[in-house]
């Protein structure tokens, strides 16, 4: 009888634990249940917050389309600042782009950054949006490439010639003259010509019949055999036409519709950014309006370079090229179909293009060898049939994330 007396205390005992047991067991399983349910909850608010942010970001990035659309061409990225992760060195150009406020998104902070690079795409500018909540650590980032009218395309020429005119040319007493066609060999006057010598866009029609023979055409290009060492062909029109008012016909032969604003601000630019022809990378485009002989080595076959002298350069003499000097590229010259202004010319070893909006006469020294990279510097990817007067997205060129 005293055995089960003791029993009933031990049967108590273990039924306590047990119950004790099961609501431990019930509360954990509650806890963890609701932890659970908050942590759904924070999941789900931290997927809204990143969703709006990459909606703010889309929003962003449609308004700096929208202020670049609205913005004239020579007036894009004039506002310097550090440009996104991942892009440094000179050649890239980078400007804060002013966002408005978007009404329906008043708690996100916009702000977009254009970026560009200056010695090989000017006309494409890639625009990294962002967008963060005020008070959440939330932010979101996009990217998308536009085409931009900062310069227009540049005609494709199949053999540029050397030298190219608009009037005609003639060597002075003792002249140094040396104009080699574009060769298969590079910049040499020994092999066999692929390409004009010269190419000129207007001949004097002295017997005044309207058009141009050969004999006219060959007294107004009248370089000698010693001149002309590598051959190539003396070209010029067959019809008679004015040169006046002055057409640039020779400018528009080679650049096409870049105008001199373009060039200009590209100029400007590359100046800005603290490129020369000692940096690296080194500049490539020079738009000079100083009128004092040019005395500088430039360019190379990687980074040809532009010099362009300008109406305002040449407003009395045009700038001379100095004996010693060599440039890599192409040389234009804006003498407003003037003749004057070029009498006398001097100039050291251009290996690329040379063109003159007039005539040489009286040409005393130089050396022209036509290279077909010579170009390269002003010629850009514009793919065929693009509108390059005015902004178009890049397909497929949006993304997002962190660059």
């Amino acid at each position: 009888m005293n055995r089960h007396r003791d029993l009933h205390p031990q049967r108590g005992a273990i039924t306590l634990l047990v119950a004790i047991g099961l609501v431990i067991l019930a509360s954990l399983t509650s806890f963890y249940s609701a932890r659970s349910v908050l942590m759904d909850q924070m999941a789900s608010q931290n997927h809204a917050r990143a969703k709006q942010s990459q909606l703010a970001a889309e929003a962003a990035l449609a308004s700096a389309q929208a202020v670049l659309s609205a913005t004239p061409t020579q007036d894009l990225m004039n506002s310097p600042t550090h440009c996104p992760a991942g892009l440094s060195g000179r050649q890239w150009q980078c400007s804060p782009l002013a966002l408005p406020p978007h009404p329906a998104l008043p708690q996100a902070q916009l702000s977009a950054i254009a970026v560009r690079d200056l010695l090989l795409s000017p006309h494409v500018i890639t625009l990294h949006a962002s967008a963060r909540h005020s008070g959440q650590q939330s932010q979101a980032l996009v990217r998308e490439s536009v085409f931009a009218p900062t310069v227009a395309p540049a005609p494709s020429l199949a053999a540029p010639a050397a030298l190219v005119l608009n009037g005609c040319v003639s060597e002075a007493a003792a002249a140094h003259l040396r104009v080699c066609p574009l060769t298969s060999q590079g910049p040499t006057c020994a092999s066999s010509a692929k390409g004009p010598a010269v190419l000129t866009h207007w001949v004097a029609d002295t017997n005044r019949n309207g058009s141009i023979s050969t004999a006219e055409k060959n007294a107004c290009l009248a370089l000698s055999a010693s001149s002309l060492p590598g051959g190539g062909s003396k070209t010029g029109p067959s019809s008679a036409s004015v040169r006046s008012p002055c057409t640039r016909a020779a400018w528009r032969s080679v650049l096409g519709d870049i105008t001199d604003a373009q060039l200009q601000a590209w100029s400007s630019a590359q100046e800005r950014n603290g490129l020369t022809a000692q940096s690296t990378p080194p500049r490539t485009i020079y738009w000079i309006d100083s009128p004092a002989d040019w005395q500088g080595n430039v360019g190379s076959t990687d980074h040809p370079a532009l010099l362009v002298f300008s109406a305002k350069a040449c407003a009395q003499r045009c700038p001379r090229i100095g004996a010693g000097v060599r440039i890599h590229g192409s040389v234009l010259i804006d003498s407003g179909c003037n003749d004057d202004k070029m009498r006398g010319w001097q100039a050291g070893t251009i290996e690329g293009q040379l063109v003159v909006e007039s005539g040489l006469p009286e040409w005393r020294s130089g050396t022209v060898l036509a290279q077909a990279d010579g170009r390269n510097a002003y010629i850009l990817n514009w793919p065929q049939g693009i509108d390059a007067t005015r902004l178009q997205r890049i397909h497929g060129s949006w993304s997002e994330g962190a660059p």
